[in-house]
C-alpha cells in the first residue's frame, strides 16, 4: 500500500512539471568586426527548446538589450521533412539551408521594431506561402519579448502549423540579421565561428552546423500512461 501511494505521488509530482527544455548555444562574440552587432542583439547566446502535446516553444537568447535597438531581425529556419528548399527562404534573404532530411520548410520571421511581430512561411515544394503575419497573435502561435542584459525572444508555434507529432525530428537554425531585406545571417545559434563578413553574406547551414530535436511527450502524458498501467497491474493483482 505504501509503495503504491508512493508511486502515486511521484506520478502525481511528474504530471505537474513542464516538458523538459534542450538548450543549445552558441559562441559569444561571433561576429565579424566589420558587421555592427547592434549593442550585441545580433549576437546568438542560445537557443531552448521545449514542446507540449499541442505546441512548440523556441526561447533565443541574445547578447543585449532589444529595447535599445529598432533595427534588428531575428529568424528561424526549420526543415520537419516535407519536401524543403536548399536555397532561399520566407523572406528572400541569402540564407539557406541544406539537411539530410529535404531542406527548410518552414520559415519564421520576427522583428523588434515598428510594434515588434513575426512572420510564419511555408513552402509547399515550389513557392514561399505566408502562413499570417501580424503582431497581434492571429498565427497559429505567439511571440514574447523581454528586453534585459541578455534579451530573450520566445516563439510559440502550434505543432500542427508545423505538420509535427510526437517523435517526429525538426533539424533548425536561428539567425540574427539587420534591417535591410538583403542583409544575411550576422549569427548562425549553430555555427560556433563568424558566418558572414559582409552584410550579403551568402550563408548556409548544413550537416556540420545544424541543430535537431525530436518531438517528445509531455511529462503530464507519460504520468497519466504510468497511473493506468500502476492501476491496470493492481486490478490484475486482485482478480488473481
Amino acid at each position: 500500500m505504501k509503495s503504491t501511494l508512493r508511486s502515486l505521488i511521484a506520478l502525481a509530482t511528474l504530471a505537474a512539471m513542464p516538458a523538459m527544455a534542450v538548450t543549445y548555444t552558441d559562441s559569444a562574440g561571433d561576429i565579424d568586426p566589420g558587421i555592427a552587432n547592434a549593442g550585441g542583439t545580433l549576437d546568438i547566446l542560445s537557443m531552448e527548446v521545449a514542446n507540449t502535446l499541442s505546441d512548440i516553444t523556441f526561447t533565443l537568447t541574445v547578447n543585449g538589450n532589444i529595447s535599445s535597438v529598432d533595427w534588428g531581425k531575428f529568424m528561424l529556419g526549420i526543415s520537419s521533412g516535407n519536401p524543403g528548399t536548399t536555397t532561399g527562404n520566407g523572406w528572400s534573404r541569402p540564407i539557406n539551408m541544406n539537411t539530410p532530411n529535404g531542406g527548410m520548410d518552414y520559415w519564421v520571421g520576427s522583428w523588434v521594431d515598428g510594434g515588434n511581430g513575426m512572420e510564419l512561411w511555408a513552402y509547399n515544394g515550389s513557392v514561399w506561402n505566408q502562413t499570417a503575419s501580424t503582431a497581434s497573435n492571429n498565427i497559429p502561435g505567439s511571440i514574447s519579448f523581454t528586453p534585459a542584459a541578455n534579451s530573450t525572444l520566445t516563439y510559440t508555434l502550434s505543432l500542427a502549423s508545423l505538420g509535427l507529432g510526437v517523435g517526429d525530428t525538426i533539424y533548425f537554425d536561428a539567425y540574427s540579421s539587420g534591417g535591410g531585406g538583403s542583409d544575411s545571417a550576422v549569427d548562425a545559434l549553430s555555427n560556433p565561428n563568424v558566418s558572414i563578413t559582409a552584410w550579403g553574406g551568402p550563408y548556409t547551414s548544413d550537416g556540420a552546423n545544424l541543430s535537431s530535436y525530436t518531438v517528445v511527450p509531455e511529462p503530464s502524458s507519460v504520468a497519466l500512461f504510468g497511473m493506468g498501467a500502476l492501476l491496470l497491474g493492481r486490478l490484475i493483482r486482485r482478480r488473481k
